[in-house]
């Protein structure tokens, strides 16, 4: 199986002023629908799981892209700021690139930045994504209801004001 690399920027830094912008959209299934003013009215979808891992997928208008991002309180050795190589392994299809440590209030995680639309694709499309990193952790999850949620994100979008680039 041949592995797809993605180029994965850093987009922003969360923080408490960040995060109090953020505007909650609507909802689909177990996912909330946010939209963040400071990324150029992006959309995007965050689900908690029972494992403890919040997951959040969406889009960064700014950047013409995309942003994936995981949290959770157990990861206490994830630094702010630390790179290092993420991977998604949705079975047959396979992509890898920088991901960058991150804060959300009490978590931690690790946040991307994707311009392959193919990789949405797959996150919508599949039953669940096994996801590791540089650190050897490795955590699935599953994707039941991603579509719909990928979808509402997708609406939630087109009705937000094109961003100003400048």
């Amino acid at each position: 199986m041949k592995c797809k690399a993605i180029v994965l920027f850093l987009v922003f830094a969360w923080s408490p002023a960040n995060a109090q912008s953020v505007v909650k959209w609507g909802e689909e299934g177990d996912w909330k629908i946010f939209v963040n003013p400071d990324i150029g009215n992006g959309c995007y979808a965050e689900k908690q799981f029972p494992d403890g891992v919040l997951v959040q997928i969406g889009a960064e208008p700014l950047r013409a892209g995309g942003f994936f991002a995981a949290y959770h309180a157990d990861w206490t050795d994830i630094e702010q700021g630390a790179s290092g190589t993420l991977f998604f392994d949705f079975g047959s299809e396979k992509f890898a690139g920088d991901g960058e440590g991150r804060m959300l209030g009490e978590l931690r995680g690790g946040h991307a930045f994707f311009d392959n639309p193919n990789f949405v694709t797959e996150f919508a499309g599949r039953n669940s994504v096994k996801i590791s990193g540089d650190s050897n952790r490795e955590f699935e999850i599953d994707l039941g209801g991603t579509s719909r949620a990928i979808k509402a994100v997708q609406s939630c979008q087109s009705e937000q004001p094109k961003p100003d680039q400048g």
